[in-house]
């Protein structure tokens, strides 16, 4: 038997490829997500800003699949410039009983959370403009607000 692994969260941002993603691609997306993450044991919550193809997501669960999960996460063609917000050990899921919760957020809520202030798609950049992140808890707890509303949408 494997031994247990730590409970890990990473929580990312990135701005998807070409036109967005179409309320039908994401719902293929989280079927899939869903899927994948009952499988693997991992949770957590993904949010997307439509007017500016913009996404937040975090992903909990054991260290190894979570880190996993998100080195395929960034090589998929469908986004871009992903880029790690905050990553670390976890004392608890944030979002225990959503395989995948999904918000359809507004460009503010992800610009508050994040601290991008504008965000825009530049050529080659590694980063985008005016990085400003909250400090690792401020932005955990802003993220968790999204749980209560929603907990019987997933």
């Amino acid at each position: 038997m494997l031994a247990p692994q730590p409970l890990y969260h990473i929580i990312y941002h990135s701005m998807s490829s070409g036109e967005g993603m179409s309320p039908e691609a994401l719902a293929h997306l989280l079927r899939k997500a869903r899927a994948y993450n009952q499988d693997h044991r991992l949770t957590g919550l993904l949010l997307y800003a439509a007017g500016t193809h913009e996404f937040v997501q975090v992903i909990e669960g054991p260290r190894d699949e979570v880190k996993y999960l998100y080195d395929k996460i960034a090589l998929d063609p469908r986004h871009k410039h992903s880029f790690v917000l905050h990553e670390a050990l976890a004392t608890g899921r944030m979002f225990p009983d959503w395989r995948m919760g999904f918000v359809a957020a507004a460009t503010q809520d992800l610009r508050s959370t994040t601290g991008y202030f504008p965000l825009t798609a530049q050529p080659g950049y590694a980063r985008p403009p005016g990085l400003a992140v909250h400090a690792p808890e401020q932005l955990r707890r802003f993220l968790a607000d999204f749980a209560t509303p929603l907990a019987s949408d997933e």
